[in-house]
């Protein structure tokens, strides 16, 4: 029931994503090639403080770029802030009640169609610049290194049909493809492993915009 009732929220989050302007956007060069996409901000709810996440998505094959802000408020002004790992954040949140506003930066590529495979950069370090910011818009600047993970499809999904059906049923309901609208975080790959196998990732000169101001309130 849970997850039924996450599924339906994020979907409402994507029927209204769509009806937003095609200027909302994330780019980048991303280990030396042009990548950019049209940006949305996901609702997912979260306890404690503040928390914007802004994705840039494509498909065939899926591909996201996501942004995520953490801060508590009235933090969120125009600024230079941190891009850490997940740990670093655990960290910082854990030596401070409340610390300033740090960023993940995170990467998700569907290396084999159907979910099979993925190949993921994980925020590490960088940083972010907001030169302007609202209730319900925000742009910027940003760089990042993460690290680059692979996830593979577990052998019991593959063999059992169990995890081809599962991301069928993802791509009917998000019509992007793995899944990428129905989870909160852009590794959440299900009926996959992570391998020991890693890399490095990139991106530099990085810009965001990203507008979701109600249609009727653009008038």
């Amino acid at each position: 029931m849970k997850k039924l009732f996450f599924l339906t929220f994020l979907l409402g989050t994507l029927a209204t994503s769509y009806a937003q302007t095609s200027k909302n956007y994330i780019q980048g060069t991303l280990n030396g090639a042009e990548w950019t996409a049209e940006a949305k901000r996901m609702k997912i709810p979260v306890n404690r403080f503040r928390y914007l996440a802004l994705a840039g998505f494509k498909v065939n094959p899926d591909e996201s770029l996501w942004i995520r802000l953490y801060y508590f408020d009235d933090d969120l002004k125009p600024g230079t802030y941190p891009v850490v790992s997940a740990k670093g954040l655990e960290d910082a949140y854990r030596k401070n009640s409340k610390p300033t506003p740090f960023a993940l930066v995170d990467y998700t590529s569907e290396t084999q169609k159907l979910g099979h495979a993925f190949h993921d950069g994980e925020s590490l370090s960088g940083t972010i610049t907001i030169t302007s910011v609202t209730d319900t818009f925000i742009e910027g600047t940003f760089e990042a290194k993460m690290t680059g993970t692979y996830y593979e499809k577990r052998a019991l999904a593959t063999l059992s049909g169990s995890g081809l059906r599962a991301n069928l049923e993802r791509k009917v309901l998000t019509s992007a493809g793995g899944g990428m609208l129905t989870t909160g975080d852009p590794h959440d790959h299900d009926n996959t492993r992570k391998s020991k196998e890693t890399d490095s990732m990139e991106v530099v000169n990085g810009k965001f915009r990203v507008d979701w101001t109600p249609e009727e309130n653009k008038k």
